[in-house]
């Protein structure tokens, strides 16, 4: 999904660290993919998504609040929500571009928590860009 972001921190040191806020929602991501500079303060078009360097960590729960939440001061998050067959709704949708979801059919349309090692922010051309 294309969503649109406000950029609310830059970080001086990492260049591609970025803080957003989507739909009410902020989060510390990384910016792999930016055609052009971007500014404090500004909204931009992005898609979201998630890496998992190691192993996919995902399982059932119970309540069905859909929330990402930063682990310690790290770029870890857990994320909950709704599965789907190819994203979780977590109040913002993250698309599964890697397919790990294809592995958890039972866990479809059930509300989980994933454990990802960062969220990733693609911010796209547009034609005001």
């Amino acid at each position: 999904m294309i969503y649109t972001a406000q950029v609310k921190r830059l970080d001086p040191q990492i260049e591609e660290e970025v803080t957003v806020e989507i739909e009410g929602i902020e989060f510390t991501g990384f910016s792999f993919i930016c055609p052009y500079e971007i500014e404090l303060g500004k909204s931009y078009s992005v898609s979201i998504g998630f890496t998992i360097l190691d192993e996919l960590m995902i399982r059932e729960i119970q309540n069905e609040k859909k929330e990402i939440e930063r682990i310690g001061l790290g770029y870890e998050y857990y994320i909950r929500g709704l599965l789907h067959d190819d994203a979780i709704d977590a109040g913002i949708v993250f698309t599964d571009e890697d397919e790990y979801f294809s592995d958890y059919p039972e866990l479809v349309e059930k509300h989980v928590e994933l454990r990802v090692d960062r969220i990733s922010i693609e911010f796209l051309r547009t034609p005001d860009n």
